[in-house]
Order: structure tokens, then C-alpha cells, then sequence
């Protein structure tokens, strides 16, 4: 009994970390290239922007003290 839980249960594990490892592809990049004229792929870069904590702190209290009122 325990024997068919354990196989069962490894089948299972493969069958899921096959299936979620199916999207996952190498980057086209090279990360450890640090040269300043590498372009990001597709355009223009759509990252993260930076924004500071000061400003993010400022929105929060504005908020929770309009709701207030």
C-alpha cells in the first residue's frame, strides 16, 4: 500500500514539474555581458520604473486620511 502511495505520488511530482517546466526558456541575453550599448530585446525598455519610498509613503498617508474624512 505504502509502496503504490510512493509511486503514485512520484508520478504525480514529475508529471507536474514536466508540465510547469514546459513555458521555461533559456533568455536570449546574456546577463554577464555588461556592455553599456546592449539593447533590450523588442524595443524600448518596459521595465520597472524606480520611484522613491518618500513619494509612496506620501500617497499612502493622503489616502488613508481622505477616506477618513
Amino acid at each position: 500500500m505504502i509502496l503504490l502511495a510512493g509511486i503514485a505520488s512520484s508520478y504525480v511530482g514529475y508529471f507536474m514539474g514536466r508540465e510547469a517546466l514546459r513555458v521555461v526558456t533559456q533568455p536570449d541575453v546574456n546577463s554577464n555581458d555588461k556592455t553599456m550599448n546592449q539593447k533590450p530585446l523588442g524595443g524600448e525598455y518596459k521595465g520597472l520604473k524606480i520611484i522613491q519610498e518618500k513619494d509612496v509613503l506620501q500617497r499612502v498617508y493622503n489616502l488613508v486620511n481622505d477616506q477618513n474624512k
